[in-house]
């Protein structure tokens, strides 16, 4: 059997859509642990946090709440969710020629995805900056969903193409 580089690719294509995949669900986790354990321990990093919730302690540390701190773990928190959201975009278009259908209705999807998960990110800065727990947590929880939703929908579309190829003679 003769070398299939158009296979080849699809395959590349569908492991990283779920390495992606993986790496997100990863993190996902992680944050529903944190959140369940700082609620049950009522163990809060953020001030307002602690108000909210009225929680027993903060956590102690000597991080910087000003405004100049919070602006800081925007940014830092922005790092973690961006990459994973352009990632996805990439794959998303590169995998546009390899699905091969055009009936997926693909500037929708984008521009709602990217829509939503801007929305979810600006939310989250608002809510961090102006100090509102739950503007905050909409945000996070918004850029999550997203996050989410994209990788199911590239996944399924990837996986979906994989297994409906047919090798060119």
């Amino acid at each position: 059997m003769a070398y299939d580089l158009e296979l080849d690719l699809f395959r590349a294509m569908c492991a990283a859509a779920w390495i992606l995949f993986a790496l997100i669900m990863k993190n996902l986790v992680l944050l529903v642990i944190l959140a369940v354990q700082r609620r049950k321990n009522a163990m809060y990093k953020v001030p307002e946090d602690v108000e909210t919730f009225s929680a027993a302690q903060q956590h102690s540390s000597t991080d910087d709440w000003s405004l100049a701190g919070r602006i800081q773990r925007v940014l830092a928190n922005d790092t973690e969710y961006i990459p994973y959201f352009i990632g996805l975009l990439i794959f998303f278009f590169c995998g546009l020629p390899a699905t091969g259908d055009q009936r997926q209705h693909h500037l929708a999807r984008v521009l709602t995805y990217g829509l939503f998960f801007t929305l979810g990110r600006y939310l989250h800065t608002i809510g961090y900056l102006a100090k509102r727990t739950y503007i905050r947590i909409a945000g996070f929880l918004i850029t999550i969903i997203f996050l989410f939703v994209i990788s199911i929908d590239h996944v399924y579309y990837v996986t979906k193409a994989l297994n409906n190829y047919k090798s060119k003679p």
